[in-house]
């Protein structure tokens, strides 16, 4: 694990009052703040081992150490020990005698521990770790416990670069959402690149930055890990389904959802090859392998004077604008009906829920949050994700990608008199 693969930088800025608006309640023996007791650890945990990686890099070594207590433990960590501690006494029951026992309880699944946390069923499967590493449910909840839910350290910087490339190759803001949606999806299509096609990139966008050399090198130089290569082929492992790259010895990606196997590409170079930090494959590339099915396949089954499709409306306000237009006069500006669809992949519905919030600019008459299949496929998932909405954000409906694009297609066939 490196600094960047966690979602938050290793300080205490994730602290414990920066949750308190999320999760609302103030008595720590309160059930309903269970999913603060997880967030707050789970926040814990990440900083700790982000201190952990950088004492290690400062040193010039590579960490290999497990989990241990460090000299100084974070406010989260510290704030979520205190709340576990009042609710094991509640229960009448023994709470953990130090840290490095809290330590190893984050390493088993909830429904193991002699407290029942009051979670989702789907969540008491998960525990915090994985091994010595952070569970997926641990990374979710890692990222409610920063005050920007886009604060991973790369993640945040790459989003802020990305926008500023885009604004400043353009002299209109439709000419920057234009930019925008064509520089997010190079990173959702391309894990790795060739330097031959950042120059390609370099061309296409010119605007140059205060070195005076084009700023869209900027985003690569965030993005992507720069690898030097003596010879003008490089030959890379990836998989077949999402396109993230494997190791020599693995034969899966262990992106959710994906069934594809391991395959070779070549690239043609000068003399580097670029490969995506872990922390914008996870939270850009991966998230986005939902976000552009659901506009590819829309965009294969019906005309643009049939739709109006938008990727992240309004520099990504959500993810996927669809106006139905007027078959007598097909203006985009003029759509007889607006739907605004958020695709979203959390391994935890209730989290997912927690942290849901949606822009309600620009204006949509129907609001859907997207769920792939394999999530949809989870025993309970949608329950568990409905019960946790209701009441947060009315008018919002949870839906699967297929029956998504099942109902545009019946609605844009209903507008055109069946056409």
């Amino acid at each position: 694990m490196t600094a960047s693969d966690v979602s938050l930088e290793a300080d205490d800025r994730g602290g414990a009052g920066s949750l308190q608006e999320t999760f609302s309640p103030s008595d720590p023996t309160n059930t309903t703040g269970d999913y603060l007791i997880v967030t707050l650890l789970s926040t814990g945990l990440a900083q700790i081992k982000a201190n952990q990686v950088r004492r290690d890099t400062d040193r010039g070594v590579v960490s290999t150490r497990q989990l241990s207590r460090p000299e100084l433990l974070p406010a989260p960590w510290r704030a979520g020990f205190t709340r576990l501690w009042w609710r094991f006494l509640q229960a009448g029951l023994v709470p953990p005698e130090d840290d490095l026992t809290l330590f190893e309880l984050c390493r088993a699944p909830f429904v193991e521990w002699d407290l029942p946390l009051e979670l989702s069923d789907t969540d008491r499967e998960a525990s915090l770790l994985d091994g010595d590493e952070l569970s997926e449910l641990a990374r979710e909840a890692a990222k409610l416990g920063v005050r920007d839910a886009e604060a991973d350290f790369v993640e945040e910087q790459s989003f802020a670069v990305l926008k500023a490339v885009a604004a400043m190759n353009a002299t209109t803001d439709e000419q920057a959402q234009a930019n925008y949606e064509l520089l997010r999806r190079f990173l959702i299509d391309h894990t790795v690149i060739s330097d031959k096609q950042v120059r390609d990139l370099m061309r296409r966008f010119p605007a140059p930055g205060a070195s005076g050399q084009p700023y869209v090198q900027s985003l690569i130089d965030t993005a992507y890990e720069r690898h030097h290569s003596p010879a003008p082929t490089v030959t890379v492992r990836c998989c077949g389904g999402c396109g993230n790259p494997l190791a020599v010895d693995s034969t899966s990606c262990g992106t959710a959802g994906c069934t594809g196997t391991a395959t070779t590409r070549e690239l043609r170079v000068f003399d580097a090859y670029f490969v995506q930090h872990r922390g914008v494959r996870r939270y850009i590339h991966d998230a986005g392998l939902l976000e552009v099915r659901l506009y590819d396949t829309l965009r294969a089954e019906l005309s643009e004077r049939v739709v109006f499709l938008q990727p992240w409306p309004g520099r990504d306000a959500f993810d996927l604008l669809v106006a139905f237009l007027d078959p007598a006069d097909p203006d985009p500006r003029r759509p007889v009906e607006v739907w605004g669809a958020d695709g979203k992949d959390h391994a935890s519905p209730s989290l997912l829920a927690i942290g849901f919030r949606w822009k309600h600019n620009p204006r949509c008459d129907r609001r859907f949050l997207v769920l792939p299949m394999h999530r949809v496929r989870q025993l309970g998932y949608v329950r568990d994700l409905e019960t946790e909405l209701e009441g947060r954000d009315n008018g919002v409906k949870v839906i699967d990608e297929e029956e998504f694009v099942r109902r545009v297609i019946a609605r844009a066939r209903q507008i055109g008199g069946g056409a």
